[in-house]
């Protein structure tokens, strides 16, 4: 029985060694044909895959499905949702062809790119302090980083490894062509790398729409508690780190629009537990509303409403790792 389970297991390892294996050889060979193709046709070419990958991947278009009922319920009729995960596949496959475009887009940035709200980050940054810039997967949220890296603004962005070391690698080197600086959050340092960089009056980007594996605490989202990131409000109620929300949109295949939002007000009493909780919500209404304004660009498929407690609750210990 012990060699038949070791056979077994070793089986489960070769196949799934071999499937990555192969998941690497296409990305190489998708970013070797999308740099070759006109950087306008690419995009859409790469929105056309997407919206095959939506006829294919049921699993993914049932969950995507799933949660825009849970959010927008009698809102939408079922074809209007169906509507909107065929476009969120659509505009994920375009971000794609961005994504590994990247040196050829930073030539046309300020064509293709908008800015609204920009005094608030200058305002915010004259003071000496660092930001957390808190934002969420809406539009080529990897463009954004690229072009406010653009304009110069100390920026880093906060980011989760990939399970594939090479396919890791391939999405840093992306990054790292658009002149942005990541922290990797499942490093040991990044705790230190995120202080260090707030002190020295950097901005840093942090995603908070997604059920992660780090500290959490369940907060209403499209009017149902999800566990959601706290790192942002820990560090901003201990260190008085002031919070910019910011969003980019598509608008079309080569136009999209920043939008960064005023100072968010964070509450603080003696009750610190609740404090966090209160300052998560109301950094999610924020990203709620930006995603009904275009929830074509949000990602859908992510299991947004799995777990019914939080990860890890926040608000004892060291600052969360985000």
């Amino acid at each position: 029985m012990r060699r038949r389970s070791g056979f077994r297991k070793g089986l489960r390892r070769f196949r799934r060694k071999r499937r990555d294996d192969l998941i690497y050889a296409l990305a190489l060979v998708a970013v070797w044909f999308f740099r070759l193709l006109p950087l306008s046709f690419g995009i859409r070419v790469g929105g056309l895959l997407g919206l095959a990958a939506f006829g294919v991947v049921r699993r993914e278009r049932a969950r995507a499905l799933e949660h825009l009922e849970i959010a927008f319920g009698s809102e939408l009729s079922r074809s209007e949702r169906k509507r909107i995960a065929a476009r969120c596949f659509q505009n994920l496959g375009k971000n794609a062809v961005e994504l590994v475009n990247f040196p050829r887009l930073k030539k046309d940035l300020d064509r293709c790119v908008t800015l609204e709200g920009r005094e608030f980050l200058d305002e915010t940054l004259a003071r000496g302090q660092g930001i957390i810039w808190i934002t969420g997967h809406l539009g080529n949220w990897e463009l954004m980083a690229c072009y406010m890296a653009s304009l110069g603004y100390p920026f880093r962005v906060v980011a989760r490894e990939i399970y594939d070391e090479r396919l890791n690698r391939l999405l840093l080197g992306f990054r790292s062509e658009a002149s942005v600086r990541v922290i990797l959050r499942d490093s040991p340092a990044a705790g230190r790398q995120m202080l260090k960089a707030l002190r020295s009056g950097e901005v840093i980007g942090m995603l908070i729409d997604q059920d992660t594996q780090v500290k959490g605490v369940m907060a209403d989202f499209f009017g149902r508690k999800a566990n959601t990131p706290a790192g942002p409000a820990i560090l901003a109620r201990r260190r008085s780190i002031p919070v910019l929300a910011g969003f980019i949109h598509r608008e079309s295949d080569r136009k999209h629009r920043i939008v960064i939002h005023p100072p968010i007000e964070i509450t603080e009493t003696d009750d610190q537990d609740r404090d966090i909780v209160a300052n998560t919500e109301r950094f999610n209404r924020v990203l709620e509303q930006e995603i009904r304004q275009d929830p074509e660009g949000w990602v859908w498929m992510h299991r947004r409403w799995m777990r019914e407690t939080a990860w890890e609750p926040a608000g004892e210990g060291e600052d969360a790792r985000v």
